[in-house]
């Protein structure tokens, strides 16, 4: 029995004539939650679409649990996968009407219907809301009823765009639970897009980061664009020492872990030393961010132990230092 959920294997997707998604190569495992990163425009959505089987790629072949799709899913096989849309539609009337067309639509017995519906709202803490009419649900309450209803039917894989757009911050920090616990549960496989980086990489297992519709192993958190020259890269607004030999390259990206910061300028060999502002400080996982304007808006993270020591404040000024082998050039 094959351990991944999908193979995908010189996958292109071309819109008006411009090719918006290339991957040459991608196996994605069973039974984890995988982040899906990347800018706006990056390919996301239209490679979650292709997971879905909610579109057809240009080329190139998809394999869902070892088996090629070639035509339509079949029904054992639609019924294995949830896709939960960024603006995700629900239909006119009550939550529970929602849930139970989409039971009625899988094909569920109709004596299980109750105590599934149950179990779903159960997991996205919103049992409270299963007779109340749809179109008087906040956004946060809205995406925690398209989750509901989509895991409803206990499918093996759930897909999730951008989950956590257009939600207050009581509203992600409630999502961010409700997915922790859900990819959890044995032989769940989830897959969640997100433009929040540091939100993507503190919540899943793995990471998938496109940048203009291509794979790449660079993280993709600082990223900054612009053009390079004798190792030194301009972003218009820093220049950042490298030590990539490439003379064509448009992006960098600058690991948030190896950059040091400090209240005075440090006395080193490293090449990177910017003056900043602190605009935010916040809780991921188990670690800090703290978020730096130097001119580019920098991400680093830290230990809560040396957010005590440093006795850090909003508006602080730090200097950043970072090793020219910390700038990933790509």
């Amino acid at each position: 029995m094959t351990s991944s959920a999908y193979q995908l294997s010189n996958i292109k997707v071309f819109r008006e004539q411009r090719c918006i998604l290339d991957i040459p190569k991608l196996e994605l495992p069973k039974n984890q939650c995988i982040s899906l990163l990347g800018d706006n425009g990056a390919g996301k959505s239209t490679l979650l679409n292709l997971l879905a089987f909610v579109n057809n790629p240009s080329e190139g072949r998809i394999k869902l649990a070892g088996q090629e799709i070639n035509k339509d899913l079949t029904p054992v096989q639609r019924h294995s996968i949830a896709y939960v849309a960024q603006h995700p539609y629900l239909l006119t009337g009550s939550v529970l009407d929602n849930i139970q067309l989409a039971l009625k639509l899988q094909g569920i017995d109709k004596k299980r219907h109750a105590s599934l519906i149950k179990q779903a709202l159960g997991h996205v803490n919103s049992s409270h809301l299963i007779s109340q009419q749809v179109n008087t649900l906040s956004g946060g309450e809205l995406k925690r009823v398209a989750i509901a209803r989509a895991i409803s039917y206990e499918p093996d894989i759930l897909l999730l765009d951008e989950p956590f757009s257009h939600l207050d911050p009581t509203h992600v920090q409630q999502l961010e639970v409700i997915l922790q616990q859900l990819s959890q549960q044995n032989n769940k496989t989830i897959i969640f897009s997100t433009h929040n980086r540091l939100q993507g990489l503190a919540l899943a297992e793995s990471s998938i980061n496109l940048v203009d519709g291509k794979l790449t192993s660079n993280p993709l958190v600082n990223i900054f664009h612009g053009q390079i020259s004798n190792e030194l890269f301009d972003s218009g607004k820093l220049k950042i020492h490298t030590n990539s030999q490439l003379e064509h390259a448009s992006h960098i990206a600058i690991n948030p872990t190896e950059i040091i910061i400090s209240s005075e300028e440090l006395q080193s060999s490293m090449r990177n030393k910017f003056l900043g502002r602190l605009t935010l400080i916040a809780e991921e996982g188990n670690a800090i961010r703290l978020s730096i304007d130097c001119g580019e808006l920098f991400q680093v993270i830290i230990s809560p132990n040396a957010l005590s020591d440093l006795n850090l404040k909003i508006g602080n000024e730090l200097w950043l230092s970072f090793k020219s082998t910390a700038v990933n050039v790509f």
